[in-house]
């Protein structure tokens, strides 16, 4: 569920009954404002990228969502998933998490824990040569049978990218949510 996409389907779906429920967190907090969700029955919430919600501004959108499921569930589970733990996720965990909860590093005591065939990059280019330069990078290290992932800050940049003549055509694919 995420907005800027007609909510009559969501409504639907939701009084039809749902055994899974994703969303933003600004959809979800219009469906609690308009009575659509019950969370009587929920078992689990996972927050994923919690490091990322929380640094973006949505503590407080989050723990409105949270309060809201508490009003109505007891007995809940919740799963914060991270690339990083900085100690403001910590204490969130703190918060909203039991005392007993569980603490899961999956790369432990690697010293580097990136894999070993993975190659990090650092090169400044002026803004006007970014993509040019991320061509020559992408023909480079993928070549005709390697494979890269470039992340963008935005769904909008990444559609430029794909669509820039520097990227040639059918080489590449975009991710995000409005992809079917």
């Amino acid at each position: 569920m995420y907005g800027g996409v007609p909510i009559e389907p969501q409504i639907r779906a939701l009084q039809k009954g749902l055994e899974i429920f994703v969303g933003t967190t600004g959809r979800v907090l219009d469906h609690i404002e308009r009575g659509n969700i019950d969370f009587s029955h929920i078992k689990t919430i996972v927050l994923d990228e919690a490091d990322q919600m929380l640094k973006l501004g949505f503590k407080e959108d989050i723990e409105r969502i949270l309060a809201s499921v508490h009003k109505q569930q007891k007995q809940l589970q919740i799963c914060l998933f991270s690339a990083t733990i900085p100690d403001w996720v910590n204490e969130v965990a703190r918060e909203h998490m039991r005392p007993n909860r569980k603490f899961v590093d999956l790369c432990q005591d690697l010293s580097n824990k990136t894999a070993r065939n993975v190659k990090h990059l650092l090169i400044e280019v002026p803004i006007y040569k970014r993509l040019s330069v991320l061509a020559d990078i992408l023909q480079v290290y993928s070549g005709n049978n390697g494979k890269s992932i470039v992340f963008t800050q935005t769904k909008a940049d990444a559609n430029s990218l794909l669509l820039s003549d520097k990227i040639p055509s059918g080489t590449a694919e975009v991710m995000h949510g409005d992809i079917p």
